[in-house]
């Protein structure tokens, strides 16, 4: 198959060769983003982003107010919210990521609805950059502040106009590689954080610790569980967009 024709040209829909076509491409990239950190960096910001606003917007939902988030160069990041259920709003980040990985492999199906994914995304992008991410500019953190507003407006902002202006070969391509980078990295950032949450000693302050000093129940027990939700999250997905219809086209139904 030519990918760069499909990738170029602007047909109205595309055939299921074409489609698992791209959505193979788009996992070949991400899988060679993961054996070259420095490619895989700006990814790994646009996931940080992501995690900290899934806490800031749950903190909202339940009742809370999310008053600003910092995105750091090494790729950590902190949201700075009060009020609301923090029962909800700490594993809010890890499995925030997971469910818009598996939102946008759900999504990605539809030719209309990836095109339209990938403009929502966009716009909130770029909103949540200045109404969350600016505020930390003035709150003194300058320079991660700067990095966290310019990011979120440049992701934004691509998606936008890859949302308006590419052809929906480019659009689903583009879409299912932000799923597969939101899928891969809400995994293996829950197995690291397993791992450190099995130390007992000098552990790093993370979600899971977070959790284990609100609920008394420990780390890795938290940490188990929301790797086990991010897989059957990530999981059901994929079954449902892909390997279902699969099954269902063998047996002829």
């Amino acid at each position: 198959m030519d990918y760069a024709r499909t990738l170029t040209k602007r047909p109205r829909e595309l055939s299921a060769k074409q489609a698992g076509g791209l959505i193979g491409l788009a996992a070949l990239a991400s899988l060679l983003l993961l054996a070259l950190p420095l490619l895989g960096y700006p990814f790994r910001l646009l996931i940080t982003i992501v995690h900290e606003l899934s806490h800031g917007l749950v903190a909202i939902l339940t009742g809370g107010d999310f008053v600003r988030f910092v995105v750091y160069p090494n790729g950590a990041g902190l949201a700075y919210t009060s009020g609301g259920w923090r029962l909800v709003i700490i594993p809010a980040g890890y499995l925030g990521v997971a469910l818009f990985g598996a939102g946008l492999i759900w999504l990605g199906r539809s030719a209309r609805w990836s095109r339209v994914a990938l403009a929502l995304i966009g716009g909130l992008m770029m909103y949540f950059a200045l109404r969350y991410g600016l505020p930390s500019v003035f709150a003194g953190e300058i320079l991660a502040g700067m990095l966290t507003t310019v990011s979120g407006l440049i992701f934004g902002g691509l998606f936008l106009l890859a949302a308006i202006k590419a052809p929906l070969g480019g659009v689903m391509f583009v879409l299912h590689l932000i799923a597969f980078q939101a899928a891969i990295t809400a995994l293996t950032d829950l197995v690291g954080l397993i791992g450190l949450s099995s130390r007992f000693f000098n552990a790093p302050e993370n979600d899971a610790l977070s959790m284990a000093q609100l609920t008394f129940i420990p780390a890795i027990v938290w940490a188990v569980l929301w790797g086990v939700v991010a897989f059957a999250l990530i999981g059901g997905a994929v079954w449902l967009t892909w390997l279902r219809p699969a099954v269902r086209a063998i047996n002829g139904h």
